[in-house]
């Protein structure tokens, strides 16, 4: 990506480039969310054309959000700010702050902030905007998010009760990937033992229990510690704060549970904490 850097925000950029400003007349948000499934709809088309427009994006603009155009919000989200300089939930939803994002709430040729992004960041945004999904019911590991990650490890949620953090991190990496049109860098499996004895395979870099140091771990890493009998945990890793890092892990809860009911941020695990198999990083 070739822009040029302001001191706004570390990784933010602007272009000036006319082709590429929010038009002179903004668009009226229209009220309500708008997301895939939406079909024949002057909004839809809307944003697939401004998408064509902000983001050299190559969509049909024919009012049908499918898997496309929600992927190319991703991406838009994933590099722009809202009106406030925020950053976007990455959720491939348009609401009324990535509408104003992408048509610009005030009239007038205006710049189109960028931020660089990659699969690491992307990995953090999409793991970040599932925080709050929980288990429907409750304790069942089971739940229309909670079955799309399962899926995403190969698994049919309705063969079975799944612990189901694997299954998050997979979903993670696989939408982020897609984002970017690439494929999952992660060995396909649901088991933590099983992805860290996988760890060989692929580019991944491996950190053991005495590489794990707070200045070598970095965001979007994957940590994996050992419960016992021959069970685990894992999550992704958001940023490191001292000797500590700040996750967001899925199947867990308030208190760290390897076999909790949603998705959470957590910020109490030690970078060398008890049991620690290791980090992956596939970014």
């Amino acid at each position: 990506m070739s822009n040029i850097a302001v001191d706004a925000k570390p990784g933010v950029v602007v272009s000036l480039d006319p082709q590429r400003s929010a038009p002179r007349r903004p668009r009226p948000y229209p009220g309500a969310i708008i997301a895939r499934g939406q079909m024949d709809s002057d909004a839809v088309r809307a944003i697939q054309a401004r998408l064509n427009q902000a983001m050299n994006s190559n969509l049909v603009v024919d009012g049908d959000f499918g898997e496309a155009t929600e992927n190319a919000v991703r991406l838009f989200q994933a590099r722009h700010l809202d009106a406030q300089g925020e950053e976007l939930e990455v959720d491939g939803q348009v609401g009324r702050k990535t509408w104003g994002s992408l048509f610009g709430d005030t009239a007038g040729d205006e710049a189109v902030v960028d931020r660089e992004v990659d699969l690491r960041s992307l990995v953090v945004s999409v793991a970040a905007s599932q925080i709050g999904v929980m288990e429907e019911p409750r304790g069942s590991n089971r739940g229309p998010e909670v079955d799309e990650y399962i899926r995403a490890s190969g698994l049919n949620p309705g063969n079975g009760s799944f612990p189901w953090c694997i299954c998050f991190i997979q979903w993670v990496f696989l939408e982020a990937a897609k984002v970017l049109g690439d494929e999952s860098p992660l060995p396909r499996t649901a088991g933590v033992h099983a992805l860290w004895q996988m760890r060989n395979r692929g580019t991944a870099r491996i950190l053991t229990p005495p590489e794990a140091q707070p200045a070598a771990i970095k965001p979007g890493m994957v940590f994996l510690f050992d419960t016992g009998g021959g069970k685990g945990h894992a999550g992704i890793v958001q940023k490191v704060q001292g000797d500590r890092i700040v996750t967001i892990e899925g199947n867990t809860n308030n208190g760290g549970s390897r076999d909790g009911y949603g998705v959470f941020r957590r910020s109490t695990r030690k970078v060398r904490m008890s049991g620690l198999l290791g980090y992956l990083d596939f970014c």
